[in-house]
Protein backbone atom coordinates (compact mmCIF):
# COMPACT_ATOMS: atom_id res chain seq x y z
CA UNK A 1 0.00 0.00 0.00
CA UNK A 2 1.22 3.54 -1.07
CA UNK A 3 1.24 6.63 1.54
CA UNK A 4 0.19 9.70 -0.14
CA UNK A 5 2.18 13.10 1.21
CA UNK A 6 3.52 16.14 0.26
CA UNK A 7 6.87 15.12 -0.15
CA UNK A 8 8.29 11.82 -1.81
CA UNK A 9 11.24 11.95 0.11
CA UNK A 10 11.52 8.66 2.23
CA UNK A 11 12.97 10.57 5.24
CA UNK A 12 10.44 13.78 5.51
CA UNK A 13 7.73 11.22 7.11
CA UNK A 14 7.49 8.02 8.38
CA UNK A 15 4.51 6.30 8.50
CA UNK A 16 3.59 6.79 12.11
CA UNK A 17 3.84 10.68 11.40
CA UNK A 18 1.48 10.96 8.50
CA UNK A 19 -2.23 12.02 9.39
CA UNK A 20 -4.59 9.56 9.07
CA UNK A 21 -6.39 9.97 5.12
CA UNK A 22 -9.22 10.95 6.64
CA UNK A 23 -7.85 13.80 8.56
CA UNK A 24 -8.54 17.42 7.15
CA UNK A 25 -5.28 18.99 6.90
CA UNK A 26 -4.41 22.07 8.42
CA UNK A 27 -1.47 24.07 8.71
CA UNK A 28 -2.37 25.64 12.10
CA UNK A 29 -1.46 24.18 15.36
CA UNK A 30 -1.09 20.32 15.76
CA UNK A 31 -4.38 18.88 17.66
CA UNK A 32 -2.16 16.60 20.19
CA UNK A 33 -2.96 17.97 23.24
CA UNK A 34 -7.04 18.38 23.01
CA UNK A 35 -7.15 18.65 27.25
CA UNK A 36 -4.94 21.33 27.02
CA UNK A 37 -6.11 24.11 28.89
CA UNK A 38 -5.53 27.98 28.56
CA UNK A 39 -2.16 28.33 30.46
CA UNK A 40 -2.78 30.39 33.88
CA UNK A 41 -1.42 34.44 34.27
CA UNK A 42 1.07 32.61 36.64
CA UNK A 43 2.36 31.01 33.56
CA UNK A 44 2.25 33.40 31.01
CA UNK A 45 3.84 35.80 32.70
CA UNK A 46 6.31 33.62 35.30
CA UNK A 47 9.72 34.16 32.90
CA UNK A 48 9.18 37.63 33.14
CA UNK A 49 8.32 37.94 36.64
CA UNK A 50 11.76 35.53 37.49
CA UNK A 51 13.96 37.79 34.77
CA UNK A 52 12.27 40.92 37.13
CA UNK A 53 12.99 39.65 40.46
CA UNK A 54 16.64 38.92 39.25
CA UNK A 55 16.93 41.90 37.96
CA UNK A 56 15.93 43.73 41.02
CA UNK A 57 17.67 41.49 43.23
CA UNK A 58 21.38 42.06 41.25
CA UNK A 59 20.56 45.66 42.20
CA UNK A 60 20.12 45.40 45.67
CA UNK A 61 23.09 42.98 45.72
CA UNK A 62 24.91 46.01 44.91
CA UNK A 63 24.75 47.85 48.19
CA UNK A 64 26.69 44.11 49.31
CA UNK A 65 29.62 45.54 47.95
CA UNK A 66 29.02 49.09 49.09
CA UNK A 67 27.82 51.01 45.98
CA UNK A 68 25.27 53.18 46.34
CA UNK A 69 21.96 52.31 44.92
CA UNK A 70 19.69 53.94 42.98
CA UNK A 71 16.38 54.30 45.27
CA UNK A 72 14.28 55.44 42.35
CA UNK A 73 14.78 52.96 40.02
CA UNK A 74 14.49 50.04 42.72
CA UNK A 75 11.11 51.25 43.74
CA UNK A 76 10.17 50.99 39.96
CA UNK A 77 11.38 47.85 39.30
CA UNK A 78 9.76 46.88 43.08
CA UNK A 79 6.21 48.47 41.99
CA UNK A 80 6.60 46.60 38.08
CA UNK A 81 7.29 43.16 40.45
CA UNK A 82 3.98 43.93 42.64
CA UNK A 83 1.59 44.45 39.79
CA UNK A 84 2.87 42.06 37.75
CA UNK A 85 2.96 39.65 40.74
CA UNK A 86 -0.27 40.87 42.05
CA UNK A 87 -2.06 39.49 38.40
CA UNK A 88 -0.51 36.14 38.92
CA UNK A 89 -0.71 35.04 42.81
CA UNK A 90 -4.54 34.22 41.94
CA UNK A 91 -3.53 31.42 39.53
CA UNK A 92 0.00 30.36 41.34
CA UNK A 93 0.11 26.42 41.02
CA UNK A 94 0.28 24.70 44.97
CA UNK A 95 3.20 23.52 44.75
CA UNK A 96 5.11 27.19 44.19
CA UNK A 97 1.93 29.35 45.56
CA UNK A 98 3.74 29.61 49.34
CA UNK A 99 7.16 30.95 48.10
CA UNK A 100 5.71 33.24 44.90
CA UNK A 101 3.95 35.00 48.24
CA UNK A 102 7.07 35.30 49.90
CA UNK A 103 9.48 36.55 46.92
CA UNK A 104 6.68 39.49 46.95
CA UNK A 105 6.52 40.14 50.41
CA UNK A 106 10.65 40.04 50.42
CA UNK A 107 10.76 42.47 47.20
CA UNK A 108 7.52 44.71 48.99
CA UNK A 109 9.65 44.71 52.33
CA UNK A 110 13.50 45.75 50.62
CA UNK A 111 11.38 48.46 48.90
CA UNK A 112 9.78 49.67 51.55
CA UNK A 113 13.16 50.36 53.25
CA UNK A 114 14.59 52.61 50.17
CA UNK A 115 15.10 55.67 52.34
CA UNK A 116 17.09 58.07 53.58
CA UNK A 117 18.36 56.36 56.81
CA UNK A 118 17.35 53.38 56.28
CA UNK A 119 20.77 50.67 56.28
CA UNK A 120 21.86 48.66 53.39
CA UNK A 121 21.00 45.18 55.38
CA UNK A 122 17.37 46.82 55.59
CA UNK A 123 17.30 46.35 51.71
CA UNK A 124 19.35 43.76 51.71
CA UNK A 125 17.66 41.15 54.21
CA UNK A 126 15.02 40.66 52.91
CA UNK A 127 15.92 39.76 49.70
CA UNK A 128 19.23 37.65 50.73
CA UNK A 129 18.88 36.85 53.98
CA UNK A 130 18.28 33.15 54.95
CA UNK A 131 14.76 33.21 55.58
CA UNK A 132 13.57 34.29 52.06
CA UNK A 133 16.73 32.74 49.85
CA UNK A 134 14.52 29.41 49.62
CA UNK A 135 11.47 31.03 48.41
CA UNK A 136 13.62 33.14 45.90
CA UNK A 137 15.52 29.78 44.65
CA UNK A 138 11.96 27.73 44.28
CA UNK A 139 10.28 30.91 41.94
CA UNK A 140 13.44 31.22 40.07
CA UNK A 141 13.46 27.69 39.59
CA UNK A 142 9.92 26.93 38.81
CA UNK A 143 8.64 26.23 35.63
CA UNK A 144 4.97 25.55 34.52
CA UNK A 145 4.63 22.18 33.17
CA UNK A 146 6.79 20.64 35.45
CA UNK A 147 5.57 20.98 38.65
CA UNK A 148 5.35 17.45 39.76
CA UNK A 149 9.32 16.85 39.22
CA UNK A 150 10.10 20.25 41.43
CA UNK A 151 9.94 18.15 44.64
CA UNK A 152 9.84 21.71 46.00
CA UNK A 153 6.77 23.13 48.40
Amino acid sequence: MTMAGCSSSPESASPEAAPPASAPASSSTPTTRPSATVPSAFCLDLSTFQVGVIAYSAEVGAAIEGEPLDFKELRRKAALIANMGETMQASAPPDVAKHFRTVLKAIDTSASNLKSGATARDVVDPVYGERNRPAFDAVNDYECGAASSQGKA
